[in-house]
C-alpha cells in the first residue's frame, strides 16, 4: 500500500491549506475531485482541464468493471490513458452503489485488484455506507465488516487507500472507526453522510466529522465523501475535511438545478442570473432557453465554477485568519445550515486548541455566536493569567483588563472610551501582556526601569531595553512581545519544563542553532498550552535553551506531522 505526503501551508481553525503529495503528483488541499462518468460525460475531460485545472480527478471502477466495453479499455491502457487526464486519479469502489440497491456483484478482493491493474493513484474498499437511520447491531455488524475489508485492502492495494469511516450516526462507532483506520490510512473518508446532507441534517454532519477528526492522527488527509455543495464547503473545512469529490455538479444539471453558495435554484425558475461566471456571463437570463442537451453541459460548467471560487473564497479566508467569520456568514443562509455552525461552535474547547492565537485580521463579532468562538476560549482561559483592579466589560470577552486592549483579540473591538476608561501605564501594559502571553509571574521579568521605546508614528510601543540591551520588541499587528535573548533567558529559567517549550531531537540542535526553523519531525515533546502564532522556547533534550521563534503548528500538529515547518525560528 502506497503512502501520501502531506505538510501544512497555513491554517485557520481545524481548517487547512496543504500540499498533498501521491508519487510524482502534488495538489494544494482543500480540494475538489470533480466525477467523471466515462458512460456519461456531462463535461470533457479537455474542457475541464481547460477552464478548471483539477489536480484531481474522481471516477467510478466499478462501473468501469461491470462494463465490458470500458473494463476492456481501461484495462489495455490504464485509467490516465482512457481519461486523457495526468493528473491525480481517485476511484470509487461501487460503495455507493451499494448504499443505493443494495446489493453489488463485485468482491472487496476484485475492485481492490481492479483497481491496482488500472493505475488508480486514490482506490476505495468496498466498505459498506450505513443509513443515517439504521438499527444500532446493523451498523456495528456493517463496520466489522468494512474494517476487515480495510484489513484486505491494507495488504494487497498498490494505491494510496481511501479508507472509509463509517459508523451511522452513532459517534462511539464512528470513534471506533476512526482509530482503527487512522493507524493505518493516510487518506480518510468520512462515509455515509449524503443522506444527511440531502436531508438537511447538520447538527449530526458536524458531529460525525469532528469525532472523526478529533480520533485520529492531524497528518491525515480528510475526504468528505459526498460532500460536493459549495453551501458546505466552508463548514467542512472549518471542521478539518482536505478533500471533497462532487457528482452533484453533473447530476444537478440534468435536473436543471442552479448551484449557489447559499443553496439551490431551479433553473426555470430565474428570471435573473444571480452570478457573474463566465456561463452566467455570456448567456445573461437565457440559458434556460437553451437546447437541452447544451443547457446541461453549461448548467455543469457554472455549478463547478460557483464550487471552485467557493473554495478560493475558503483558502483567501484561512490566509487572512478569518475562516469562523466566513462560517457565520455562509451558516446562515438556511436555519438547518445555521444549526450546524451552533453545533460545530460546541466543538469549540477542541477547536481552540488548534486554531491561532493571533491572526492577520482583527476579530469581529458576527453575532451571539461570537461569545462562544475559539478566540473567546482561548481569551479566556489567559486572562486568568493576569491580575488587575482595572478592567473593561468587553463583549463577547467579558471583564478584560484594560492594560490589554491593545494586543489581539481585542485591540479591534475595543473603542477610544475603554482605552480612556483607566489610566494605564505602558509598565503595566508590557507586564500584563507577558503574563497574558507566557503565564503568571512572566510580568515581573519586566524591570522596574525598563526603557520603552515607541513609534514616531504611532506612538505605539516598539521596544524595550533594558540600559542598552534589547530586551524585546514589539509586534506592530498585534502588539504581542518578541522576546531576545536576555529575556528568553529569563523566561527559561523562570518556567520550568515543559512550559513555553518546543523540545527538539538532537539531530536538529545544531541546525536550530544557526538559524534555522524547526520541523515538525524534529520535534520531541510539545507543552499542549501553546497554540500556534505563540512565541516558543526551542530547548534540547536536557532543556538547554537552543532558540526561540514563533509556533506554526498546533502541539498535536508538531507532534503528528513529519513533514513541514512546526516553529519558524528568528
Amino acid at each position: 500500500m502506497k503512502s501520501p505526503s502531506f505538510e501544512l501551508k497555513s491554517k485557520d481553525l481545524a481548517g487547512r491549506i496543504g500540499k498533498l503529495t501521491i508519487g510524482s503528483r502534488t495538489i494544494e488541499t482543500p480540494a475538489l475531485m470533480p466525477v467523471y462518468n466515462p458512460n456519461k460525460p456531462v463535461v470533457p475531460i479537455r474542457e475541464l482541464e481547460k477552464r478548471f485545472s483539477p489536480g484531481v480527478l474522481m471516477t467510478n471502477a466499478y462501473i468501469m468493471l461491470k462494463d465490458n466495453r470500458l473494463e476492456e479499455k481501461v484495462l489495455k491502457k490504464g485509467v490516465h490513458k482512457l481519461l486523457g487526464f495526468d493528473g491525480l486519479v481517485a476511484t470509487d469502489s461501487g460503495s455507493y452503489q451499494l448504499m443505493v440497491y443494495g446489493t453489488v456483484s463485485v468482491s472487496n478482493r476484485d475492485i481492490i485488484e481492479f483497481e491496482n491493474k488500472i493505475g488508480s493513484d486514490i482506490g476505495s474498499f468496498l466498505d459498506i455506507p450505513t443509513l443515517p437511520d439504521a438499527y444500532k447491531p446493523i451498523v456495528a455488524e456493517q463496520l466489522k465488516t468494512t474494517l476487515q475489508r480495510a484489513d484486505e485492502a491494507y495488504s494487497t492495494a498498490d494505491f494510496v487507500v481511501n479508507a472509509g469511516v463509517q459508523g451511522g450516526c452513532f459517534l462511539d462507532l464512528r470513534e471506533k472507526a476512526a482509530r482503527e483506520l487512522g493507524e493505518r490510512f493516510g487518506l480518510l473518508a468520512v462515509g455515509g453522510i449524503v443522506p444527511l446532507m440531502e436531508s438537511y441534517r447538520f447538527p449530526e454532519l458536524v458531529d460525525i466529522i469532528a469525532t472523526v477528526k478529533k480520533n485520529i492522527p492531524s497528518n491525515k488527509v480528510v475526504h468528505a465523501f459526498g460532500l460536493g455543495h459549495p453551501m458546505v464547503f466552508s463548514l467542512a473545512v472549518a471542521l478539518g475535511c482536505d478533500l471533497f469529490d462532487s457528482a452533484a455538479y453533473a447530476l444537478y444539471a440534468q435536473d436543471g438545478r442552479y448551484m449557489t453558495v447559499e443553496g439551490t435554484e431551479h433553473l426555470d425558475s430565474l428570471e435573473y442570473l444571480p452570478c457573474n461566471c463566465p456561463v452566467c456571463s455570456k448567456h445573461g437570463v437565457g440559458l434556460k432557453d437553451l437546447h437541452a442537451e447544451k443547457k446541461i453541459k453549461e448548467l455543469a460548467l457554472h455549478n463547478l465554477y460557483v464550487s471552485y471560487a467557493e473554495l478560493n473564497k475558503v483558502k483567501q479566508a484561512i490566509v487572512d485568519g478569518k475562516l469562523g467569520e466566513l462560517v457565520a456568514l455562509r451558516c446562515r443562509a438556511h436555519p438547518k445550515l445555521l444549526e450546524g455552525f451552533e453545533r460545530m461552535l460546541e466543538h469549540r474547547n477542541w477547536l481552540a486548541t488548534l486554531d491561532p492565537i493571533t491572526k492577520k485580521s482583527g476579530f469581529y463579532c458576527t453575532g451571539a455566536e461570537s461569545e462562544y468562538s475559539t478566540e473567546v476560549v482561548n481569551a479566556l482561559e489567559r486572562i486568568k493569567r493576569v491580575s488587575s483592579d482595572k478592567s473593561v466589560d468587553l463583549k463577547p470577552f467579558g471583564m478584560v483588563p484594560a492594560a490589554l486592549l491593545d494586543i489581539y483579540p481585542f485591540n479591534s473591538i475595543a473603542t477610544a472610551e475603554d482605552r480612556m476608561s483607566f489610566n494605564v501605564s505602558d509598565l503595566e501594559k508590557i507586564r500584563a501582556i507577558m503574563e497574558y502571553q507566557f503565564g503568571c509571574g512572566a510580568g515581573m521579568l519586566i524591570p522596574d526601569g525598563v526603557k520603552i521605546k515607541k513609534s514616531r508614528k504611532t506612538r505605539r510601543i516598539r521596544w524595550l531595553y533594558d540600559k542598552k540591551t534589547l530586551m524585546a520588541a514589539v509586534r506592530a499587528s498585534d502588539h504581542f512581545i518578541i522576546p531576545k535573548q536576555p529575556l528568553l533567558e529569563s523566561l527559561h529559567k523562570k518556567f520550568k519544563i515543559p512550559v513555553l517549550r518546543v523540545v527538539v531531537e538532537d539531530d536538529a540542535v545544531s541546525f536550530i542553532e544557526e538559524g534555522k526553523s524547526v520541523f515538525a519531525k524534529f520535534v520531541a515533546e510539545i507543552d499542549a498550552n501553546l497554540r500556534p502564532g505563540d512565541e516558543a522556547l526551542i530547548v534540547d533534550k536536557k532543556d538547554k535553551l537552543v532558540g526561540a521563534g514563533t509556533l506554526v503548528l498546533s502541539p498535536k500538529e508538531a507532534l503528528d506531522f513529519n513533514r513541514g515547518v512546526a516553529v519558524r525560528v528568528r
